[in-house]
């Protein structure tokens, strides 16, 4: 039985890593040069980057990644800190540039992550703690919020010849009309919300444009929550006696995740670049804190049906599957794509009990197995798409 696969390829889940807050900016806390480094370093040694593809990404070179910047200066770093900093707007310095333009060409994915991120209530105090004003809740009106996501568009566009075609709230803090303001922005996709719980899980879209609202599913502190120390002596002190439950927590993570899988969900691994922060306290969820948990993620992922790809990939995968449909008709076999939008060579997988080849005008396609089925990847266009089953 011919039918419209629900992921490429066939693949049981895709999955993402998320890292939010990559900047052009380095702040002086720790004696290492990777804990310091928001991006400024961009791929240097002692970068965080460098940490991350050495600790992680060689070890997994599979892995596809969703970068959420800013496009200013980011605000949290806080200029009346007793900690020295640099922090610069995108296409103020050439090698950042360079930096997201290399991430782009390896296959991963620059995101709209806002301007600045927000600002403090009180700039004397360098603690975000009720002391932090996330960007989306200081817009005043729709107008406000439609021409600073824009703005950030096109400075990508700009400075990095990248197109962005989706992104996240800043501390997932939105406002009433935010889904307003990013319809208007015409986006693929945009981060709402958390969705960790598993019953929260969704794909659903809003606005007239059918924005996808991309789920976030899993922390990426998960195998290491309750252990690290967070700068924070009240929250370290509790540490002192949870982290003996860390191997309790990591058998419950392991189970949400595989949960996930065999419901053939999103698995979105939620990150921040940097630790640093100018109050001295670590970043949550960070991908240097974190590193011995993503080992633990992918080491676990690596044995199971797994698409890799950002989240541009999955959330044009899902916009394909929702706007195609699948008609037999003798040896036919037609795809009506409905499709409203401008997306980068389209694919939709066909899946079938049985080995078989599609043919067109042009091409002969061949199923595959995956997944205990035989899948083929089909180029589409917008309108009707025919294939002959041979």
């Amino acid at each position: 039985m011919f039918t419209i696969a629900r992921w490429f390829n066939g693949f049981q889940a895709p999955v993402v890593l998320m890292i939010d807050d990559l900047s052009d900016a380095y702040v002086d806390v720790y004696p290492e040069s990777h804990k310091n480094d928001w991006g400024y370093m961009c791929d240097l040694e002692g970068s965080s980057y460098s940490y991350l593809k050495s600790g992680l990404l060689d070890l997994f070179p599979h892995i596809k990644m969703t970068f959420f910047v800013p496009y200013l200066r980011h605000n949290v770093i806080n200029e009346n800190s007793k900690y020295s900093f640099a922090k610069y707007d995108l296409g103020e310095r050439d090698e950042y540039k360079d930096f997201l333009s290399l991430l782009d060409g390896q296959g991963h994915e620059i995101a709209h992550h806002g301007s600045d991120h927000g600002e403090y209530i009180d700039d004397t105090m360098p603690t975000t703690i009720n002391n932090w004003t996330h960007e989306w809740a200081l817009f005043k009106d729709v107008e406000t919020g439609v021409q600073t996501t824009l703005r950030g568009v096109e400075k990508f566009k700009e400075v990095c010849d990248i197109d962005v075609s989706g992104g996240k709230y800043c501390g997932y803090i939105s406002i009433e009309n935010s889904q307003e303001i990013i319809d208007r922005c015409d986006l693929l996709y945009w981060c709402e919300r958390p969705n960790l719980d598993f019953d929260d899980y969704s794909e659903a879209s809003f606005g007239s444009n059918e924005v996808i609202s991309f789920p976030t599913t899993v922390a990426g502190n998960a195998f290491v929550r309750l252990s690290y120390l967070t700068g924070n002596p009240r929250k370290d002190k509790k540490k002192q006696f949870l982290k003996y439950l860390q191997p309790l927590y990591d058998v419950l993570s392991y189970l949400r995740i595989y949960k996930h899988y065999k419901n053939s969900h999103i698995i979105s691994i939620q990150e921040h670049y940097s630790p640093s922060t100018t109050s001295g306290l670590v970043q949550s969820a960070n991908i240097v804190s974190d590193i011995k948990s993503l080992n633990k993620t992918f080491s676990f992922l690596q044995h199971l049906s797994i698409w890799y790809a950002t989240c541009d990939e999955i959330a044009t995968y899902i916009y394909v599957r929702e706007h195609s449909k699948l008609t037999l008709v003798g040896d036919e076999l037609h795809i009506d794509f409905d499709c409203g939008r401008t997306l980068k060579d389209p694919v939709i997988t066909i899946a079938n009990d049985e080995p078989f080849r599609l043919e067109d005008d042009d091409h002969t396609y061949v199923s595959v197995e995956n997944n205990d089925s035989h899948v083929v990847d089909l180029p589409i266009k917008s309108g009707d798409n025919l294939f002959f089953i041979k």
